[in-house]
């Protein structure tokens, strides 16, 4: 009875834990496609998403933003405000496009599986679209070289 007890107790503790970890977006964000890395950070009283890797060809160039600048390092999420969802925290904000410096609103949450989506929108959220981010624990390069 006291070895189950004990495990009850060591459950309870891992889905807090859990619970505690998906409170924040902190962390290296795989993109949907899986051909990118985006590292999101605090920044003021909000959250910025920076590109940290993309994935390149052997001898393939770093694709340059709008202005012709290399995309490495850019940020294209920033969070504005948070507020509370059904399922946790929901963070609004902008999305930036990086080929033609086009800024969109967004919305920046957890889904049920831990996965972070990323819901860019144009005049309301109903008429948006979502993506899906899944955690990354593998290297991110200084030259913003994806190694996946």
């Amino acid at each position: 009875m006291l070895r189950l007890g004990l495990i009850v107790v060591l459950l309870c503790f891992l889905a807090s834990v859990r619970a505690f970890a998906a409170d924040t977006p902190d962390g290296n964000w795989l993109t949907a496609d899986h051909n990118g890395v985006i590292h999101i950070a605090p920044c003021g009283d909000g959250y910025c998403g920076q590109i940290g890797s993309i994935k390149l060809a052997p001898g393939e160039a770093m694709p340059v933003d709008w202005q012709g600048d290399p995309q490495c390092k850019l940020t294209i999420v920033q969070t504005t405000s948070q507020s509370r969802g059904d399922h946790g925290p929901v963070w609004q904000g902008v999305v930036l496009d990086p080929r033609s410096g086009v800024s969109h609103p967004m919305l920046l949450y957890f889904n049920a599986s831990g996965g972070l989506v990323l819901h860019g929108y144009a005049l309301i959220p109903l008429l948006g679209e979502s993506t899906v981010w899944t955690q990354y624990a593998g290297p991110v390069f200084s030259d913003c070289h994806f190694p996946g």
